[in-house]
């Protein structure tokens, strides 16, 4: 699995499966879902993500805020600048590529970053993996709530616990 994920932003809203719909009614709403999509995905795995936006696209007012999340960065491009050409520039940048994954449909993109180095995946197989980490983060949630783990101490057994409290007395 990479570390970072440069994510080509209205492309993928424009040629995924899940989201092109929802871009056609409402660009806005559809860049919203897919920023708090990829912001589930850096939460429940901890990797790093780089949503990039043709600034060009988007004006100041409707740019999306950052949500403050661990690793999660977004980017609007300078309005000569595609958000291809920035992918590029900072895939080429990158001291490890190998632990880059570029995500997008756009085939020239995804070769001439696979050829840097970087892995490539398309829309819909991000999106998967963004599925795929939700439902795993839900089911540890779950879990957590059946067995009602609060704290640390319900988790260690009683001779551990025996032990720690010795040490408290000591201390």
């Amino acid at each position: 699995m990479a570390s970072l994920y440069y994510i080509d932003g209205y492309n993928v809203l424009h040629r995924s499966s899940v989201l092109r719909a929802s871009a056609r009614l409402d660009l806005e709403s559809a860049r919203e879902a897919l920023i708090d999509r990829v912001a589930q995905f850096c939460i429940a795995t901890g990797q790093k993500a780089c949503v990039v936006f043709d600034g060009r696209h988007t004006s100041k007012a409707d740019r999306i805020p950052h949500k403050n999340v661990p690793g999660l960065q977004l980017v609007y491009t300078p309005s000569e600048l595609t958000a291809d050409s920035y992918i590029e520039r900072a895939v080429y940048q990158h001291k490890d590529r190998l632990q880059v994954a570029v995500v997008s449909n756009d085939r020239s993109l995804r070769d001439l970053c696979r050829n840097l180095g970087a892995l490539t995946m398309e829309a819909d197989n991000f999106l998967d993996s963004v599925r795929e980490s939700r439902h795993d983060m839900e089911g540890v949630m779950e879990r957590a709530k059946r067995e009602k783990i609060e704290h640390l101490e319900d988790r260690l057994d009683a001779d551990v616990l025996h032990k720690l409290m010795e040490l408290r007395k000591k201390l």
